[in-house]
């Protein structure tokens, strides 16, 4: 069980169990069972979703006090939130077996890098990077052999192989004149009978 404070100093106890996931799950629709980590991104990144997680997970200590839901989300703001992170983190990997922990924190991890490079694409100027983070999560959901072997087989594809000469092979082929003379024009130019 992990404690964090409120702006006002009041401490609040959270605990992760397996009935404690499905009910934020069902009333947040955020998902802290996913291995892919979408759940944790969000309380990683959106300070709401802290904030609506922890109401549910101290949802009894809130009752208990006579206090409405609304009234526990207006003390969980500012220092507070970080505080209400560091507590679902540590319930998270206090919950979870390691390995599994370690997996959903590397996803997160992934995710994370994923939504930054989204945010600089959005910076500067290209509309489609929305279009491209939905694309870059499924590609983070896939295990690390899958993902290498994809970066491999879009690599051979745009790679071009080199020729002897060390010049691409893509492009115009470059093809040595024929004639006896090696000259452009006269391997061209129609044969004459010289007799």
């Amino acid at each position: 069980m992990s404690i964090f404070r409120d702006l006002d100093g009041n401490e609040w106890r959270v605990q992760l169990d397996a009935f404690a996931i499905e009910e934020v799950k069902r009333e947040t629709g955020i998902d802290l069972a996913d291995i892919s980590a979408g759940g944790w991104l969000a309380i990683a990144t959106d300070a709401a979703a802290v904030g609506r997680v922890l109401a549910v997970l101290c949802g009894e200590e809130i009752r208990a006090h006579k206090v409405t839901a609304r009234a526990f989300a207006r003390l969980v703001r500012g220092d507070a939130i970080p505080r209400g992170r560091e507590a679902l983190l540590d319930e998270g990997a206090d919950f979870f077996p390691a390995s599994e922990w370690s997996e959903m924190q590397s996803s997160l991890m992934k995710r994370r890098s994923s939504k930054t490079q989204t945010d600089q694409l959005n910076l500067i100027g290209l509309d489609n990077a929305t279009k491209i983070l939905p694309l870059a999560e499924a590609f983070m959901r896939l295990d690390a052999m899958t993902q290498q072997q994809l970066v491999d087989e879009a690599r051979a594809s745009t790679d071009s192989p080199i020729s002897a000469d060390a010049a691409s092979a893509s492009g115009q082929e470059n093809t040595p004149p024929t004639s006896a003379t090696a000259s452009p024009a006269s391997a061209e130019s129609p044969l004459v009978d010289s007799r």
